[in-house]
């Protein structure tokens, strides 16, 4: 499930970015940028590229990420520490006999350029009384593939709030969570239905919400782009993933540093939990 996560919060704010500084001179030397969470009951992966500093960055490696090899990262946490292996691609793995416990502190550390990286984190708790108050929407399926417009301009139909899919869950220590909803189709078929075009691309069949702090989130039948089976999965985060997510809008006007809690690099290195429903989309 962390995987999920991974796509939602980075490559969009580490490839072009470059510190200012005080001076108002502009940090050129690149820092490893380092992806790593931590969830109870998943493998440890951790991965490590370059960063491209902003004025390096030109037509041909924009979002072009350069993965870091050969590092020796230690992954330590309550009980014992692991080297982790190298698989390739900047991936580094821990053994499967390293767990990773709610409520522990968890850091990690490796030499890069002869400067040493490092962060820590603790894993949250699981989403406690996490529900959906449906558990089947029903969307029209529409068939553009003649031409012509949906219904009232509005693809799939129109909806009414009593359609909505409603996510609650209990909050008592104002933490954050994100929810992500995945279609789980091998073969997912498009609510909307449009010309054969070989160079369409397909909506993505994922979605998510922004980080809230509260206990609950409304989800409109609209969001949804496949019929069939879907993951809705609520992530507890930590505050350091929230402050990167916020910060998710680099440009060549805003090149300041993101955030990160990532000692002489950049990126996340968090704990995360979640908790997983389902939920169906049938045609009406």
């Amino acid at each position: 499930m962390k995987n999920i996560l991974i796509l939602f919060i980075l490559s969009f704010v580490f490839l072009s970015s470059c510190g200012e500084l005080e001076s108002g001179l502009v940090d050129t030397n690149a820092k490893p940028v380092v992806e790593g969470y931590l969830s109870p009951g998943s493998a440890v992966t951790i991965r490590i590229y370059k960063e491209i500093p902003y004025a390096e960055v030109t037509s041909s490696n924009t979002n072009k990420e350069v993965p870091i090899e050969n590092l020796k990262i230690t992954l330590k946490g309550p009980e014992s520490s692991v080297v982790l292996a190298s698989i390739g691609g900047g991936l580094y793995t821990a053994p499967t006999s390293f767990k990773i416990v709610v409520g522990k502190e968890y850091s990690m550390k490796f030499d890069y350029n002869g400067i040493s990286v490092s962060a820590s984190t603790i894993i949250p708790s699981k989403p406690i009384n996490y529900k959906a108050d449906k558990d089947l929407i029903t969307r029209q399926a529409i068939d553009l593939s003649q031409g012509g417009g949906g219904l009232g301009g509005r693809p799939g139909g129109n909806f009414n709030q009593a359609s909505n899919l409603n996510l609650t869950w209990s909050n008592p220590t104002n933490d954050y969570f994100i929810s992500v909803i995945e279609n789980m189709e091998t073969n997912p078929v498009e609510i909307v239905k449009f010309p054969v075009d070989p160079t369409r691309v397909r909506p993505d069949i994922r979605f998510r919400n922004e980080p809230v702090q509260g206990t609950t989130v409304e989800i409109r039948p609209q969001n949804f782009q496949y019929f069939g089976y879907h993951r809705v999965i609520l992530f507890k985060l930590n505050p350091d993933y929230v402050a990167l997510y916020k910060r998710n809008g680099n440009t060549t006007q805003n090149i300041s540093t993101p955030p990160t809690t990532i000692t002489n690099g950049l990126g996340i290195f968090t704990g995360i939990n979640s908790d997983t429903l389902k939920v169906r989309v049938i045609p009406e």
